[in-house]
């Protein structure tokens, strides 16, 4: 992981750019190249994960193409192997310009991974631009006053010099002239569920597992210690025991938890540490702590969105107790609430329909939240974070399958509803994890890492006099930040307003999600006395 930040279409100040460049130096701490490429410049600040050597150094160039990507291409060796690409060394990105100088506009399809990725053919001037199927890897654009066009992996490196900073939307690329290329899409979310068939069932379940099991295999292989966030829910907790199932009992595994004094996650992760043989690491912050960081936080993040500054705080300081250890690299469970159904406001869906269309929208927006949340608090200090579940091939078996199975009530454990029952199930075999885990039910993150964490919050900004709203907005603002980049919209438990409508009038008062005991059952007094509803595990 890394950051690319680009100028195009007329005569570009170095001196400027490299300024530019660095206010992302903390995605890529190990090196920096600025390259001249014709209309304009290349600046790469490198992060290493593949290929440590300057071998490994962006931006790579193959005869008239010069090329820079910020992410992870799973796919490359076999991609190598079919175009008969010969690369000097072991980087997953170095095939980038041969690859489009052999098939041109049908490079994204081809590539398996998360990825921004910019294109220039140094004889005509045209530009390929790209993001990945989701937005998993961060990528802005903008103009300045004399019509020069700018790309970032963040926007702080473009607010000072263009008039407007956009997102760069995911699933898409431009191709052509800086200023009339156009833009294109690559990657279509036209999933179609099957029909429900009881003898289908267990064809279903393997399936899943096969799947997941995939999927994490592909996204471990690197340069650098291998890490895992384990939150103790289920999906960071699933991904850190398959990748323990891939690589046998004598590989040695890194699992990070961090949380409040006293904090639920501890427990659960201790558990699943335990049960996979882990060495595992705890962080405890304090209220205080997170408070303090929440200016910086929102610098690295760049949102003003409540819930995703909440949940990004404790990312954020983890990331530098990781960072410190020596780990470039964690896996995480990001992913599964959106392509599953697992936010507990999914089970007032009134129908398949509206239950798979609200999967749909909250995964084409997830660059907006916990893609963005989960990059930048964890790069903001280096660290790169791969999540198998926004694999491609594991979305089209999440996005296929029967929906009535990824309902609530297809599946109780214990006499109630469970959300992600399918996928449980599907996970319970071989004594992959234990029980409490397996079947623990939904919590957000903000509030799994202690449950004082955003009464904390709110006490605090009702001390100060102001709201949580007007303060983060007061940074955001600050920071010059654009504000065409943040979503916004009615919003009850992290879904979208058609998942707010269907909830019963009064539930729900908070948009990261307390609300309806009848729905949350947990066995602790504290969570007792919290009413929640969604989250990011």
């Amino acid at each position: 992981m890394c950051g690319i930040f680009a100028c195009f279409g007329g005569k570009c100040d170095r001196r400027e750019a490299v300024e530019n460049a660095h206010k992302q130096n903390h995605r890529g701490p190990d090196d920096f190249c600025c390259l001249e490429v014709t209309g304009g410049l290349f600046c790469f600040n490198r992060l290493n994960i593949m290929d440590q050597t300057d071998m490994g150094r962006q931006p790579f160039v193959y005869q008239e193409y010069t090329a820079m990507t910020n992410g992870e291409i799973y796919n490359h060796k076999s991609l190598e192997a079919e175009f008969g690409i010969q690369n000097r060394g072991n980087s997953d990105c170095e095939l980038i310009p041969q690859l489009f100088s052999k098939i041109g506009e049908k490079l994204p399809k081809r590539l398996d991974g998360m990825f921004a990725t910019v294109v220039i053919n140094n004889k005509t001037g045209e530009l390929f631009i790209t993001r990945d199927h989701i937005g998993i890897i961060p990528l802005y654009w903008g103009t300045d006053t004399e019509g020069r066009l700018y790309i970032a992996s963040e926007q702080k490196c473009l607010v000072d010099v263009c008039e407007v900073v956009e997102i760069f939307p995911p699933r898409m690329y431009y191709h052509g002239p800086p200023k009339m290329g156009k833009l294109k899409q690559w990657y279509f979310m036209d999933w179609t569920p099957q029909v429900y068939a009881v003898e289908d069932e267990e064809k279903v379940y393997d399936r899943i597992y096969d799947g997941m099991y995939k999927a994490v295999a592909k996204m471990i292989p690197c340069d650098s210690p291998n890490g895992f966030l384990l939150s103790g829910g289920l999906d960071s907790s699933l991904v850190a025991a398959l990748a323990r199932r891939i690589l046998g009992p004598e590989h040695e595994l890194h699992t990070f938890t961090i949380g409040l004094e006293n904090a639920p996650d501890f427990k659960f992760a201790r558990a699943v540490s335990a049960h996979i043989g882990s060495i595992h690491h705890e962080f405890i912050y304090t209220l205080q702590e997170g408070i303090d960081s929440i200016p910086q936080v929102i610098h690295k993040i760049e949102t003003f969105n409540a819930t995703t500054i909440r949940s990004s705080t404790p990312q954020y300081l983890m990331s530098k107790k990781i960072a410190a250890r020596g780990f470039k690299m964690v896996m995480s469970g990001e992913g599964a609430d959106e392509a599953w159904g697992g936010y507990l406001y999914f089970h007032y869906a009134p129908n398949d329909e509206e239950f798979h269309e609200e999967m749909k929208d909250k995964l084409a927006d997830l660059h907006y939240y916990d893609c963005l949340r989960t990059n930048k608090s964890m790069l903001a200090s280096g660290v790169e974070v791969r999540v198998p579940f926004l694999d491609p091939d594991l979305l089209d078996i999440a996005m296929t399958i029967p929906v009535k199975m990824k309902h609530p009530n297809f599946i109780k454990y214990e006499g109630r509803p469970i959300e992600k029952g399918v996928l449980r199930k599907a996970c319970d075999r071989d004594n992959l994890l234990p029980k409490s885990v397996l079947w623990r039910q939904k919590e957000q993150f903000s509030d799994s890492v202690g449950y004082d964490w955003i009464d904390g919050l709110k006490q605090y900004y009702k001390n100060t006099g102001t709201t949580e709203e007007q303060f983060n907005m007061s940074m955001y603002e600050k920071y010059n930040f654009s504000m065409t980049t943040v979503k916004t919209g009615k919003s009850v438990a992290c879904s979208t307003p058609r998942g707010a409508s269907w909830m019963p009038e009064g539930t729900a008062n908070d948009e990261s999600g307390r609300s309806v005991r009848a729905v949350h059952q947990s066995t602790t007094s504290a969570a007792e006395k919290q009413e929640i509803i969604c989250g990011d595990e």
